[in-house]
């Protein structure tokens, strides 16, 4: 279940946030290849790659890993 979702939180929040995986590449310095492999689910992020996208995309680790509920912005 964890899994599963959070593929799919890691790409929400790609999209919620109004970015392209070429954007985030370019601003991050993930490659996007590595972006792509992460929202399919056929490549776990690093530690280090993790932190990123969450620092970027603004969200809580709990909410990515699906250990915790999202807090909608006001």
């Amino acid at each position: 279940m964890y899994r599963e979702n959070f593929f799919q939180k890691i790409k929400a929040a790609r999209t919620d946030a109004g970015y392209t995986q070429r954007e985030v590449a370019e601003l991050t310095g993930i490659s996007q290849s590595i972006i792509a492999y992460i929202e399919t689910g056929k490549r776990e992020p690093s530690i280090e790659n993790l932190c990123k996208l969450i620092d970027f995309y603004e969200v809580s680790a709990d909410w990515i890993l699906g250990t915790g509920k999202r807090i909608e912005k006001a």
